[in-house]
């Protein structure tokens, strides 16, 4: 009776083994033609009418949606190259224009207003507006909604007033003043830290819309009725910084 079990044990352990070996050989040959696989939103609705509206507002150039900081900007100088590269990593935008050489120039959010960690927001909106700043690349929020923006035509005039200013490009150096050229060139991008666009706004403050619709109305006024601190966070709002 003994034998009958040990044998009956052994036999199951032996089948289990087999089946094991078989289930394992089966995974190993599956070249994954049987998979099925669904579309998943990539954008939302109202991200989808946004980026045709950017299009049309930007004709004849590159707009993308979803942009990580890291894949737009490049440390071009700091204390701890490694630490900013990480900062980079925590931003994102939800558009982002690009000139016809493939540089980034304007940064978008939509707006989203907060009830809870507003300050945090605050500060990360503030972080990542100084990010693109340095890196002459002028960061906005836009309204949720088409529908609440204006023409394409009328906001990329307005747009026109507030482009963050480009350094200039440097010739191509000489092999031997390779150095001299690259000092010369950082020199001209550590501009961008304290220049200012042709207006009345303050570069390092984040722009809403309605500060930018009625920055032309204010450069059109005489110079005693404009008041430089109009944006000085006016149109801030605490919004989903990314």
């Amino acid at each position: 009776m003994d034998m009958v079990v040990t044998g009956s044990v052994i036999a199951a352990v032996v089948l289990a083994l087999c089946v094991w070996l078989y289930l394992r050989f089966m995974r190993s040959q599956d070249d994954g033609r049987d998979d099925r696989f669904g579309p998943e939103r990539i954008l939302s609705a109202e991200q989808v009418a946004m980026l045709d509206y950017l299009q049309d507002t930007f004709p004849g150039q590159v707009v993308l949606p979803n942009v990580s900081l890291a894949n737009m900007l490049s440390v071009r100088r700091a204390g701890n190259k490694a630490a900013a590269k990480q900062r980079l990593k925590e931003h994102r935008v939800d558009f982002v224009v690009c000139a016809p050489d493939g540089r980034p120039t304007f940064a978008f959010d939509i707006e989203q207003y907060h009830l809870s960690n507003a300050e945090a927001k605050a500060q990360r909106v503030k972080a990542k507006n100084r990010i693109l700043k340095t890196a002459g690349v002028r960061f906005l929020f836009l309204k949720n909604g088409i529908h609440r923006m204006p023409s394409p035509a009328e906001f990329r005039a307005q747009l026109n007033l507030v482009e963050l200013p480009k350094p200039k490009a440097a010739p191509a150096p000489a092999p031997v003043e390779r150095d001299s050229v690259i000092k010369d060139l950082e020199s001209q991008m550590s501009t961008l830290d304290d220049r200012y666009a042709n207006s009345a706004y303050r570069d390092s403050e984040v722009m809403g819309l309605s500060g930018l619709m009625s920055l032309e109305d204010e450069l059109a006024a005489p110079k005693s009725r404009q008041d430089p601190r109009r944006y000085d966070g006016g149109s801030f709002d605490v919004r989903g910084g990314r």
